[in-house]
């Protein structure tokens, strides 16, 4: 009976430590597209966030109308 308790004690660690690992890659997922955002449409970035909005545009254009026909 001692040893199944430790098995669970021991099994929920594990878990709890992966899905600690998992919060903290997906924490640094989402501040590092964070800081890239910021940085592309603050003041200083706003001319390169301009630069990348208009080549997304042109090319979702012309994919869209090489699909088309």
């Amino acid at each position: 009976m001692f040893g199944v308790i430790i098995g669970i004690l021991f099994g929920l660690y594990v878990i709890a430590a992966v899905i600690n690992v998992i919060g903290v890659i997906i924490g640094a997922v989402f501040s590092g597209a964070t800081f890239i955002l910021a940085e592309v449409f603050s003041g200083e970035g706003i001319v390169l966030g301009i630069v990348i909005g208009l080549a997304l545009y042109f090319w979702l254009k012309k994919r869209n109308a090489a699909n088309m026909g």
